[in-house]
């Protein structure tokens, strides 16, 4: 039984010298661990370091040029022919008071284009429909490409006029109405409802009707006689008898009885080409289109229109037909 006990007691101290050895082997790995680790990062730490360094004292160099500290100027590039156009010049000079370049902008400022961006891509800029591109080149320019929104006709409400685009958004601007009258824009009046804020869309089914023709008449050789849309009897909202929409020509107190919008007629009046042949018809015969009547009637035939036969009087006119 005694050797038995001292064989077992051998045993054991043999495995505990194993197992002291293991222990010590594996702290003395850790320690050559932990320590290349810890030396590693010390030199990782100080390249960095050191590379920061260099990179600030770099940029404080560079920003220290000549070159880098004029002022910059400001370029408009690929901008559209109307607003080369004298008369626009204004559009432009709210557009660079808008970019607000400072004597203290320099071209190497991280946060440049940012802030032109944020402040020409503002909705009550108005004149802004997208920014493309901003660069700050080399040589001290700061050159913009926008895509603009371009005046496609007057609105006039009483005593004002407001610009919209092609797409119905409002422009900047509250004019007189007086403004609108010498304009070669088109006109329209008798829109029902208040204007929106500038930047926004003006929602209103007479001025999207009125638009759209604004587009269809834009080209035409008799343009120039056509004064304004008038859409105050639009969908019949005053009188069902009578025209939806009139043109108000040059000559005072003498329309065109237009009718039902572009691509509404559905069978109840001639379609709008047929229309506007008539009118190119006319103007072509005629050099012009009141033709001393108060009234048109283009409505009806393609081939003919309906006129009173001369200024009314206190009775009721003939009607010609051919």
């Amino acid at each position: 039984m005694a050797k038995r006990q001292s064989t077992i007691s051998r045993l054991r101290e043999a495995a505990s010298e194993w197992l002291a050895d293991r222990v010590s082997a594996v702290d003395g790995l850790t320690r050559a661990w932990l320590l290349r680790s810890t030396i590693i990062t010390i030199a990782l730490t100080a390249v960095i370091g050191a590379t920061v360094w260099g990179l600030r004292k770099m940029e404080r160099t560079v920003h220290a040029k000549d070159n880098f500290q004029q002022p910059l100027t400001l370029e408009w590039a690929e901008l559209p022919e109307w607003l080369r156009m004298p008369e626009n010049g204004h559009i432009l000079d709210t557009l660079v008071a808008r970019v607000n370049l400072q004597d203290s902008d320099r071209m190497l400022d991280p946060s440049l284009a940012g802030r032109i961006g944020t402040a020409l891509a503002a909705p009550e800029v108005g004149w802004v429909k997208s920014l493309d591109r901003i660069d700050v080149r080399p040589d001290g320019v700061v050159s913009i490409k926008c895509a603009f929104r371009e005046p496609r006709a007057w609105v006039k409400q009483g005593t004002s006029c407001y610009l919209i685009d092609a797409e119905n958004v409002r422009l900047p601007g509250r004019y007189d109405a007086g403004d609108c009258q010498a304009s070669a824009l088109m006109t329209i009046i008798g829109v029902k409802g208040k204007p929106p804020s500038v930047g926004q869309r003006w929602n209103a089914p007479d001025l999207a009707d009125a638009s759209r023709l604004v587009t269809l008449l834009a080209a035409k050789s008799f343009r120039e006689e056509i004064a304004a849309i008038n859409v105050s009897n639009h969908d019949g909202r005053v009188d069902r008898s009578r025209p939806h929409i009139e043109l108000v020509t040059a000559a005072k107190g003498s329309r065109i009885w237009w009718g039902l919008p572009p691509e509404q007629e559905h069978g109840k009046e001639i379609s709008a080409a047929q229309k506007v042949t008539l009118l190119e018809t006319l103007y072509r015969q005629w050099g012009r289109l009141s033709v001393n009547r108060p009234y048109i009637d283009i409505r009806t035939w393609p081939d003919r229109i309906a006129m009173p036969m001369a200024i009314p009087s206190s009775t009721q006119p003939r009607v010609l037909r051919g």
